[in-house]
């Protein structure tokens, strides 16, 4: 089971970090088309806001379980 938690913590990890990547990918793509409007600023604000804790917590998560620390 330890096994599987380690292997999924790295699921989690990655995960995490490929979420963070094309979060910001995704936002910098329609951000920096010359017709961007104040309503795709904002609806980007709202995301960025809200995905990047999520995304964290994803990272720690992943990382906390690839070291085995919820095993203990």
């Amino acid at each position: 089971m330890n096994k599987l938690k380690k292997y999924l913590g790295i699921v989690w990890f990655t995960g995490g970090l490929l979420l963070a990547v094309f979060l910001t990918y995704k936002a910098i793509s329609v951000l920096g088309v010359p017709g961007a409007t104040a309503e795709d600023f904002v609806f980007w604000s709202v995301i960025v806001a809200i995905f990047i804790p999520i995304t964290i917590g994803f990272i720690l998560f992943g990382y906390y379980a690839w070291k085995g620390e919820y095993g203990k």
